[in-house]
C-alpha cells in the first residue's frame, strides 16, 4: 500500500526537513549511501521524498532520478522492471532471476552517470540488500533515498536514518488555517477552537487535512466548530473510507499477531494519557497469560520485545532510560477511542463507568466481562449492585489520586465474594481495611494493594500461583513483617514493599536456588542473609533500606550473602542513618560476586572517597547513584581505566570540595547530576551532560 501523499505546496513546516536531506545526497562520500526517512503513516514521508527528489539541486546534480512505489507486496522483479525504465531500458525482460535483472540495470549506467533511486514504502530488509546491487561502484556518488515507517528497515539501511517529527502545535495550527481558509484569514473567535483542534491532530500531516475537510464542510462558526472539536477522533477514523485516517489504523493495527493485539488493547486498559510503567505493564501481561513462553527467550524478553513492535507501527510511545531499558509506555492520544472500540469487539476487557443515566453496564455476560477495569469515582456504585461475577478473572481500578480511602470493610468483601475465581487484582488506588480480608483468593497470580498492613499474612504462601505481589502501606511501623512463607511460591518473580520488608525463614533447605523471584525491593538489611536468600539466585533487583552499617559489619568477610547472585543487574543499599564505624569500607566480595552489576545506588553509607575508584571495577556498571553521604572526605581522584561503561553518574555530598576527573575517566557518561555545594569548580569537560534530576 503507497504511503499517502500530501500536496507539497500545501505543507507546512517541510522546507528545513527537505534542506537537511537534501544535503544528505548532495554532500557525502564518493560510495553509495542510503538515505532512509522513517516515521508514522500520515506524517508525509512521501509528501517529503516528493519535495526533495523534485528540487532543482537534486534534479541537476543526479543524471538519472528514478522513483519507485513499493509497498507491503515488495515484488523485487517489478521494482527492478520500473528500475530499468527509468534507465532507458526495455519494459519487457524475460528473465525472473533477481542478479540478472541487477546485472541488466548496471549495463545502462556509464561511468558518467550519478543515479539517485528513490523506494517509496519499503517494509523489508531484503529490499535493501537487493537494490544496493543495480548500481554499480564507480565513486560517483550513488545514493538511495527510501521511506519507511519501520524503524528496524531504516536502521538496517543505515546508521543514520532520518526521523521525521510530528508537527509542533504552531505548525500544526498553520497548516490547519492555510487547508481552511487558503490565504485568508481565520477569524478570531475561532483561533482558540482552531488551536484545540490542531493539538488533537497530535502533529500528524494527514490528520490535520483530513480534519480540515470536515471543518470546510460547515460554517464557520464556533458552535459548528466546537461539534467537530467534541468529536475529533470520530472524523479522523471512518471504516474504510480512503479519505480518512483508516489506512493507518488498519495498516498498523491489523498488521498484529493475534497475541500482540490483544497485548495492544490491554494497554487501553490504563486511563487516557496515562504513562504506563513498562515493567508493571509487562507484568500485567504475563499474569493474564498473554505472553507465551518460549525456550529461547524468558517471558519478559518476549514482552519487551514485543513493546518495540508496537512502537515501530507507532500504536505506543516508549520512553527509555539513557541507558537503554524501556521505562514508560503510552498508547497514542489521537486514535486511543478508536481502539477502544476495537477493544469491545475483540471482547478484551470490559470497562465499568458511569453512563448519562448514572447507570453501571451489567457485567453478567462472561463472553464480555472476564477482565474488568473501573474508575474510583464509580465504584461505590459499582458495590451498590451487589455484584456476582464468577466468571471475572481481572479487576483493575483507576483513581487520580494516590490513595483513596473505602467506605467500609463490609463492601470490600462484596468485591472480593464476586470475584472469587480473580487471577489479577489491581487497586493499589483504593485503601483497603485489612489483608484478612484476601483469604480465599487462591487463584491470585497478580496482586497491588495499599492500606494500614503492618504484615503479609501467614495464608498468602498457600496462593501457590503467584507471579507479583505489589504492597504499599501506611502504617506508622518502620517494616512490614512477611509471615507467608514466599520462598514456597515457585511462580512468584517480583515482591516490592514501600516499606522495608522483614522476610521469614525458608522452611525447609530443599530445593535450595530453585526460586524464581527477579526483585526484592524493598528488603530490610537483617534479612538479607546467606540463611534467608539462599534461594533467591535468580534475583536481577534487589534493594534494601535500613541499618545498612549493620548488615556490612554482619558481612565482615564481604556480602558474602550475594555469593553465586550471577544475575543481580541492581542494587540499592539505602541506610535510614548515618553510618559511623570508621572501620566500613566497601566489600571485597561486591566486586567477586556481583560480575553483572549495571546499576548501583547507595545513600548514607559514609564510605571513605578513597574506595570511591573501586567502583570502576564492576565492568558491566553503566547507572551509579551516589545519594546523601554515599561517601565521606573532600577529593575523590578517579583512576584513568576505571568507569568504562558508565553512562549516567550521580552525586549527592555536603563534603566534597574537589574532583579531579575529565572526559578521559568517564568516556561514556551522557547525564551527570550534582549536587555538591561545596565543590570548588565543575569538571569543565563533563559539564555538558549535566542535569538537574
Amino acid at each position: 500500500m503507497q504511503d499517502t501523499f500530501l500536496e507539497v505546496k500545501q505543507v507546512v513546516g517541510f522546507d528545513d526537513k527537505a534542506k537537511y536531506v537534501i544535503r544528505r545526497l548532495i554532500e557525502g562520500s564518493e560510495d553509495l549511501e542510503f538515505v532512509p526517512i522513517v516515521g508514522m503513516a500520515g506524517l508525509g514521508k512521501t509528501t517529503l521524498a516528493r519535495k526533495v527528489w523534485s528540487d532543482s539541486q537534486v534534479t541537476t546534480e543526479f543524471s538519472k532520478n528514478i522513483w519507485v512505489s513499493v509497498g507491503q507486496s515488495n515484488e523485487l522483479k517489478q521494482i527492478f522492471f520500473v528500475i530499468l525504465k527509468f534507465m532507458g531500458g526495455v519494459e519487457e525482460f524475460r528473465c525472473d532471476d533477481g542478479k540478472e535483472l541487477a546485472k541488466v540495470i548496471r549495463e545502462f549506467v556509464t561511468e558518467k552517470d550519478k543515479c539517485l533511486i528513490v523506494l517509496d514504502n519499503v517494509w523489508a530488509r531484503d529490499l535493501v540488500d537487493f537494490v544496493k546491487n543495480v548500481l554499480p561502484e564507480n565513486k560517483k556518488g550513488h545514493r538511495i533515498m527510501m521511506t519507511t515507517r519501520l524503524r528496524d528497515v531504516a536502521s538496517y539501511a543505515s546508521e543514520y536514518p532520518y526521523d521525521l517529527k510530528f508537527l509542533t502545535s504552531d505548525e500544526s495550527f498553520q497548516l490547519l488555517k492555510k487547508r481552511v481558509f487558503g490565504s485568508g484569514r481565520c477569524s478570531d473567535d475561532l483561533v482558540k477552537l482552531g488551536k484545540s483542534i490542531a493539538r488533537k491532530c497530535s502533529g500528524l500531516p494527514l490528520a490535520l487535512v483530513v480534519i480540515a475537510e470536515a471543518l470546510l464542510k460547515v460554517h464557520p462558526t464556533e458552535y459548528d466548530w466546537g461539534k467537530i472539536e467534541d468529536n475529533v477522533w470520530q472524523h479522523l477514523v471512518k471504516e474504510n473510507d480512503p479519505t480518512s485516517c483508516w489506512k493507518i489504523v488498519e495498516t498498523n493495527y491489523k498488521s498484529l499477531s493475534t497475541e500482540m493485539k490483544a497485548c495492544f488493547l490491554y494497554c487501553l486498559a490504563f486511563p487516557k494519557g496515562y504513562d504506563i510503567p513498562a515493567q508493571k505493564l509487562i507484568r500485567l501481561w504475563i499474569a493474564e497469560g498473554l505472553i507465551r513462553s518460549s525456550p529461547r527467550n524468558t517471558l519478559e524478553e518476549i514482552a519487551e520485545s514485543y513493546l518495540g513492535k508496537l512502537e515501530e507501527r507507532d500504536l505506543v510511545t516508549l520512553s527509555r532510560e539513557i541507558t537503554g531499558p524501556i521505562k514508560k509506555v503510552k498508547c497514542n492520544d489521537m486514535f486511543y477511542e478508536f481502539y477502544k472500540m476495537e477493544v469491545n469487539n475483540e471482547r478484551v476487557f470490559q470497562e465499568l463507568r458511569l453512563t448519562p443515566d448514572q447507570g453501571l453496564p451489567s457485567i453478567r455476560d462472561p463472553d464480555i466481562s472476564r477482565r474488568l477495569h473501573i474508575e474510583f469515582s464509580a465504584l461505590s456504585d459499582f458495590i451498590s449492585t451487589k455484584p456476582i461475577a464468577e466468571h471475572v478473572r481481572s479487576f483493575l481500578c483507576f483513581s487520580s489520586e494516590e490513595q483513596s480511602q473505602f467506605s467500609a470493610p463490609d463492601n470490600f468483601q462484596l468485591i472480593l465474594k464476586a470475584f472469587p475465581l480473580i487471577r489479577v487484582l489491581k487497586i493499589e488506588p483504593v485503601k483497603i481495611p485489612s489483608s484478612k480480608y484476601l483469604n480465599q483468593l487462591f487463584h491470585l497470580r497478580y496482586i497491588s494493594i495499599s492500606g494500614d498492613f503492618k504484615e503479609l499474612p501467614a495464608f498468602f504462601g498457600k496462593f501457590w500461583n503467584l507471579q507479583s505481589i505489589i504492597i504499599n502501606t501506611s502504617t506508622p511501623e518502620p517494616t512490614l513483617n512477611i509471615k507467608a512463607n514466599i520462598w514456597n511460591l515457585s511462580q512468584l518473580r517480583h515482591f516490592q514493599t514501600n516499606k522495608p520488608a522483614k522476610l521469614p525463614l525458608p522452611s525447609t533447605q530443599k530445593g535450595e536456588g530453585r526460586s524464581s523471584l527477579q526483585t526484592l525491593s524493598i528488603v530490610a538489611p537483617e534479612s538479607c542473609n546467606k540463611v534467608v536468600l539462599r534461594n533467591a539466585r535468580n534475583l536481577k533487583k534487589l534493594s534494601m533500606r535500613g541499618r545498612i552499617e549493620d548488615f556490612l559489619q554482619t558481612n565482615k568477610d564481604g556480602f558474602s550473602t550475594f555469593e553465586g547472585f550471577n544475575c543481580l543487574e541492581n542494587l540499592k543499599l539505602i541506610s535510614v542513618d548515618p553510618c559511623t564505624s570508621d572501620a566500613l569500607q566497601l566489600p571485597r566480595a561486591l566486586f567477586r560476586f556481583l560480575l553483572k552489576l549495571k546499576k548501583l545506588t547507595l545513600s548514607n553509607t559514609m564510605f571513605d572517597w578513597n574506595d570511591a575508584t573501586k567502583l570502576g571495577q564492576l565492568e558491566c556498571l553503566k547507572v551509579l547513584k551516589l545519594k546523601k553521604d554515599a561517601f565521606t572526605g573532600r577529593l575523590w581522584n578517579p583512576v584513568i581505566g576505571d568507569f568504562r561503561e558508565l553512562q549516567v553518574l550521580w552525586i549527592q555530598n555536603d563534603d566534597l570540595q574537589r574532583w579531579e576527573a575529565t572526559r578521559v575517566h568517564f568516556p561514556k557518561v551522557r547525564k551527570l547530576v550534582l549536587k555538591c555545594p561545596n565543590l570548588e569548580s565543575e569538571p569543565a569537560e563533563l559539564s555538558e551532560f549535566k542535569q538537574t534530576s
